[in-house]
């Protein structure tokens, strides 16, 4: 089995930023803001050596902040917030995975001047493949979308470029980027919760596809046969939460068996279906579980006979 490292770090950083999101939401005792902005940096470096190399390459980050949260710093025409969690990534042409960045703490700035643009800006320490850099970025929005200091929605709109600037430091070395892309600020809503996986243990059927194409059906009362040279045998249970999966994966004693369908049922409705393949390799397995996990939450497992 071959394991994606950099893949797997992405998916961390994923869940601890919805973690990090869950856990902001059960102390927000309002509504929590996420401040979004996503596009690409310019393909031209402003300053310094480029050494991430980011220049023309994707990014994507939320912020979640309370919106009852009161700014630590504030003027007439700016308010600073701290701690507010920065979570996303960026890509870097020396990779093909992006850079996770997982939940930080940095400085978060709205400034709306009397005349001119308003902005939203971030400042702070962030860890990035395993080495800490300090960034700043100040995004440049058009006159009007930000209406109030407080932490809050607005509408998604495009980024100013000629007014903004990503600035990375490593040492000595500062290295400054243009910002194209959209912002916006919404009210987060957590994902609705899934239902919890389960196999129904009394409606489970035989499939048997015989060698000449016809098919013949039977409830599993007994044993389970996939012994027969030229046949294919198919196991059929109907269950509950399978429907919006990304992944179903079924092991039998054990061993991962071909999912051929999982998804809803078309003879009852409000039922999920999933189909499987028996390996003849099983036979005379005797008592085996069947082990069903939807997006890596596992059902209870069933137990057939394999004769």
């Amino acid at each position: 089995m071959v394991v994606n490292i950099r893949s797997i770090a992405v998916a961390a950083a994923v869940m601890s930023a919805f973690a990090a999101a869950q856990n902001l939401v059960a102390a927000c005792a309002t509504s929590v803001i996420a401040y979004q902005a996503s596009g690409q940096f310019g393909p031209n470096v402003i300053s310094g050596a480029d050494t991430l190399k980011l220049a023309g390459e994707p990014f994507s980050i939320t912020l979640y902040a309370c919106e009852s949260l009161k700014p630590t710093k504030s003027g007439p025409t700016y308010a600073a917030y701290y701690p507010i969690e920065l979570t996303g990534q960026v890509k870097s042409s020396l990779l093909v995975q992006p850079y996770p960045i997982k939940p930080t703490p940095v400085v978060f700035t709205l400034t709306v001047p009397t005349t001119g643009l308003a902005s939203v800006a971030l400042q702070g320490p962030i860890t990035i493949s395993g080495g800490t850099i300090n960034i700043k970025g100040s995004l440049a929005l058009p006159a009007g979308t930000l209406t109030s200091l407080n932490i809050g929605p607005f509408p998604k709109v495009s980024i100013v470029t000629a007014k903004s600037e990503f600035t990375y430091s490593q040492g000595s070395n500062t290295t400054a980027l243009s910002v194209i892309g959209n912002a916006s600020g919404t009210v987060y809503t957590p994902p609705a919760a899934k239902a919890i996986p389960m196999v129904h243990t009394g409606a489970m059927q035989v499939i048997t596809v015989h060698a000449d194409g016809s098919q013949s059906i039977r409830p599993l009362l007994g044993a389970l046969d996939p012994a027969a040279s030229f046949d294919k045998t198919m196991l059929q249970v109907y269950a509950s939460g399978v429907r919006d999966a990304s992944e179903v994966h079924v092991q039998i004693a054990g061993q991962d068996v071909p999912v051929v369908y999982a998804g809803p049922s078309g003879h009852f409705p409000g039922l999920d279906e999933v189909m499987v393949e028996v390996p003849r390799s099983l036979a005379g397995m005797g008592p085996a579980d069947v082990a069903m996990s939807v997006d890596g939450q596992p059902a209870s497992p069933v137990r057939v006979h394999i004769q």
